[in-house]
């Protein structure tokens, strides 16, 4: 920074009486390396200025104090309130890289200072102060169970004998304190997980990849889309069911290759919907033809002589042909 200081020099002129000019010679200690010098004459205030010109850095107040007498109030002001300014830029700056933890125990810390702090900032200051962190899921053990995270707790141990409310940033890490000693336990339960492979080295054999890569065990369509329906053919094909259940279950149930609604279609055809059952039979139609033409007739002695007539040859052959008659005989 480049800053100007004007070292004014008044140098009295003394006229004698026989009008010779006398000069006062004087030594002037400038504050700065001097890069240049101007000086000019007032005639009319009869005075001598001088102005050293310099390139210096800032000043640090150690040498606004040593040099305070020979620097007018205007530059001494200004100089003071850039030192100040410089000094605020730079807590701003420190202040950016704090925490949001390390701010708390800063602000703690200014309230303990003035005595106003209670027991429950204190207490906080000391949780804070002690930070730790604690892991889950991040070992070969609990991996295999757990999501992997990581989160703080304080290692301050005499939370327990502070009379404070848990609440707040300090119920937050005193809730994690018991977290972390339940994953303790979680740690020492879970011993049995710990040779379980995961990542890349737990591999998923697969028959079918080897067979059968290039075979889908779902269409893709369906594979993507929503579906109500429900897979019924291991009800359904199956012999160990019976025709009712299957019925209910939902199952298409056939009877000769047809359906019951099928049967029942061409049973309303045949049969009609009154309710008469209808048969029909060559053998039972003769019947019915012959009770009308003549089972129905009373015989006459002309009909019964005619009849003994027909059946007098058939008897007589009958008997030349059975034995058991012939023996009865003789």
């Amino acid at each position: 920074m480049k800053v100007i200081i004007a070292a004014v020099l008044g140098l009295l002129l003394l006229m004698n009486g026989a009008g010779m000019v006398q000069a006062e010679k004087a030594t002037i200690d400038v504050p700065f390396d001097s890069v240049g010098t101007s000086c000019w004459y007032d005639q009319i205030k009869i005075e001598y200025h001088c102005t050293w010109q310099g390139v210096v850095e800032i000043f640090t107040l150690e040498d606004l104090q040593e040099f305070k007498d020979i620097l007018s109030k205007k530059t001494y002001d200004q100089e003071i309130e850039k030192l100040n300014k410089k000094a605020l830029e730079e807590i701003s700056q420190e202040k950016a890289k704090l925490t949001e933890y390390e701010k708390i125990i800063i602000e703690i810390e200014r309230k303990l200072d003035k005595g106003i702090a209670d027991a429950s900032d204190a207490t906080l200051r000391n949780l804070l102060n002690e930070l730790e962190t604690c892991q889950q899921g991040m070992d070969q053990r609990t991996i295999h169970i757990q999501t992997s995270r990581e989160f703080e707790i304080s290692g301050f141990k005499n939370l327990i004998t502070n009379n404070v409310k848990i609440e707040g940033l300090l119920g937050k890490i005193a809730m994690s304190i018991q977290e972390c000693k339940a994953q303790k336990e979680v740690f020492k339960k879970s011993v049995g997980y710990e040779n379980f492979l995961t990542g890349k080295d737990d591999i998923q054999y697969s028959l079918s990849q080897k067979y059968t890569e290039n075979i889908q065990s779902i269409p893709f369509d369906k594979f993507k889309q929503t579906t109500t329906n429900i897979d019924r053919s291991l009800i359904c094909d199956s012999n160990q069911h019976n025709t009712q259940y299957k019925k209910d279950f939902g199952c298409l149930v056939l009877y000769d290759g047809k359906t019951a609604e099928e049967i029942h279609l061409e049973n309303r055809k045949t049969f009609g919907d009154s309710g008469i059952i209808k048969y029909e039979s060559p053998l039972l139609d003769k019947y019915n033809e012959f009770m009308k033409q003549y089972g129905n007739k009373h015989a006459t002695d002309e009909d019964k002589k005619l009849q003994a007539e027909i059946a007098e040859p058939i008897s007589n052959e009958w008997k030349e042909n059975n034995y058991f008659y012939q023996n009865n005989l003789e």
